[in-house]
């Protein structure tokens, strides 16, 4: 939980808040007391040993100067673009310093710097589980997004790669190329969805692959190899007329859209979606269940996992019913056991078999569930 608080509390500025501070909406921060306070109570009530399990609900350590539980506290900001997309930094004046950053929709890329870092000196060391250049690209983002001034990552207009391993002799095998070994790593360049692609080609029947090459100033200067017809295209950062090349997102490209990433899972302070641009306290989503459709793998989850050949399936793997096929609500199916298959068939007049599959949650139509519903309800 990331909690608005201040040294001292109050209220701060907020569009879609319940208050009102000089004429403008705002929220009510907590102060370091109150938190601290809310956490103690918490903590009492902890029914595992303290020796293993110190603190049920923990102010986390990245609070205090050097993210040292022995120092002061100090006071960190926040910037969200979305669930899981968010940063923590601290400010003095014209700088900022990244103290903790989400790579959620970033960490799938492979990284684009060989060394640890373009801008160390305003970086911290506090994210442990985050790539260096994910940290980077954060504080490039919110200078830009806070008007300061900024240092261009060298890195930024480099071609947008993931980086995959061929885990297995049996994947490809038919049209792998020769230069792509089992169990080598490959580059799969993430192509621009305007103009990116050869004419007549989109993601669906276009799979480009390039060899391996961890010196980055040769990405965009790579050959390879469409999986789906084996001809041989070449990277170009720059649109052309060529038929044999392709252009992929660069890091600014991807950045940008990740800046403009829009909230799915809440609405605007207006009661609206989720805007690119949508900015203040945001409401919570009633949802209105319709069709039940099991996803076998979300599409997001799918592309940031990254690592693996089967990225290269663009197809959304979904387990849908059967067109015009319901199943009985759970609660009825009981209650209509109780009364046995014999008892449904004589009201109904279904066969057995259909009966025996209502019952037992299988999908029959929409029809023959409507008819056995009416008889029972007599």
């Amino acid at each position: 939980m990331c909690i608005v608080a201040s040294e001292t509390g109050g209220l701060i500025p907020c569009v879609g808040g319940s208050f009102q501070l000089n004429g403008h909406e705002a929220v009510k921060a907590l102060s370091f007391e109150q938190v601290k306070s809310i956490a103690d109570r918490f903590n009492h009530l902890n029914p595992y040993d303290p020796a293993l399990v110190p603190h049920l609900l923990k102010i986390e350590d990245v609070n205090h100067l050097d993210s040292d539980p022995a120092k002061p506290r100090r006071q960190l900001f926040g910037y969200a673009i979305a669930a899981k997309r968010y940063a923590l930094y601290t400010r003095t004046g014209n700088s900022i310093s990244i103290v903790k950053a989400s790579g959620h929709g970033l960490g799938y890329l492979f990284m684009p710097s060989e060394k640890h870092s373009d801008n160390e000196e305003d970086l911290t060391e506090e994210t442990e589980d985050v790539p260096a250049w994910v940290l980077e690209a954060w504080d490039w983002l919110l200078r830009k997004e806070l008007k300061l001034r900024r240092k261009i990552p060298t890195w930024l207009s480099l071609p947008a790669m993931m980086r995959m391993t061929m885990s297995s002799p049996n994947v490809m095998r038919r049209n792998r190329p020769d230069w792509l070994s089992a169990f080598n790593f490959f580059l799969f360049p993430l192509l621009f969805d305007l103009g990116g692609y050869p004419t007549g080609f989109d993601r669906t029947n276009f799979k480009f692959i390039v060899p391996f090459e961890s010196k980055r100033s040769e990405w965009k200067r790579l050959w390879g190899i469409n999986l789906w017809d084996e001809q041989i295209y070449r990277i170009t950062m720059r649109l052309r007329k060529e038929m044999d090349t392709v252009v992929p997102d660069s890091f600014q490209i991807v950045l940008r859209q990740y800046l403009e990433h829009p909230e799915v899972k809440s609405l605007a302070p207006d009661g609206t979606p989720c805007a690119p641009n949508t900015a203040g306290l945001l409401r919570r989503v009633s949802v209105l269940a319709g069709d039940i459709v099991p996803i076998g793998k979300e599409t997001d989850r799918h592309w940031e996992q990254g690592g693996d050949p089967s990225m290269l399936d663009f197809s959304i793997k979904e387990l849908r019913k059967k067109k015009k096929m319901v199943v009985a609500d759970i609660s009825d199916r009981k209650r209509w056991r109780e009364a046995g298959v014999r008892f449904g068939k004589r009201k109904s007049g279904l066969s057995p078999n259909t009966v025996s599959d209502i019952l037992n949650g299988v999908p029959v139509k929409v029809s023959t569930l409507t008819t056995f519903m009416r008889a029972m309800k007599d």
